[in-house]
């Protein structure tokens, strides 16, 4: 692995660190948006948070599949 791939990944693991931040975060509120839309009714707050959602996991899909490019076969290089 070359320098600049090493730099890249690292750059990449940290991404998808965030990224699972922001998922982590969203799922916890969308949780309880269906909490509270089961109490008041409120679908259209409930269906934003599931699509925000959706786009931030299939961001943490795209992300594992760069770095999975970037470490070749087996994870090799990764510490």
């Amino acid at each position: 692995m070359e320098f600049g791939d090493m730099d890249a990944l690292a750059e990449l693991r940290a991404r998808e660190q965030e990224v699972a931040r922001e998922w982590q975060w969203l799922h916890e509120t969308l949780n309880e948006v269906a909490r509270v839309r089961a109490e008041n009714g409120d679908a259209a707050a409930f269906r934003l948070m599931q699509a925000q959602a959706m786009r931030v996991g299939q961001r943490r899909i795209e992300l594992s599949l760069r770095i999975a490019e970037i470490e070749g076969p087996a994870g090799q290089g990764r510490p």
